[in-house]
């Protein structure tokens, strides 16, 4: 999952292609990963929990969040799944879930280093 990150906030396509599972690579992958790098800016990765994925297993799963900067300040909640094939762990998908909000005084997700409540987490008006 690190590797993979550290590939998108290097541009990496060729990267992410090669460590996306063989059954489940489109060719329209490619175009849509470089059209995406060109205006994001990644901020950070937070591994959230992981299950299985040890050099004895075939299968793993991690949960996580990834920051980045589009138009605006978001992020990316995940669970992916992931399969070894001949000893190569390999992406196979993930399921999107409903962003992280961090407690009132914790770091804001963004990344602005203000709390959460002093950024994101203020209450409109």
């Amino acid at each position: 999952m690190r590797s993979r990150y550290t590939a998108y906030c290097s541009n990496n396509v060729d990267y992410l292609m090669a460590t996306h599972h063989p059954t489940k690579r489109r060719f329209s992958d490619r175009a849509a990963l470089s059209k995406s790098m060109q205006n994001t800016i990644w901020l950070g990765l937070t591994i959230l929990a992981t299950q299985q994925g040890q050099p004895t297993d075939d299968t793993g799963m991690v949960e996580f969040v990834a920051r980045f900067q589009a138009d605006q300040p978001n992020q990316i909640h995940e669970r992916s799944r992931f399969q070894k094939q001949k000893g190569v762990w390999f992406y196979l998908d993930g399921d999107h879930l409903p962003p992280v909000e961090p407690k009132r005084n914790e770091p804001c997700w963004c990344g602005s280093n203000k709390k959460y409540k002093q950024c994101h987490g203020k209450p409109s008006r």
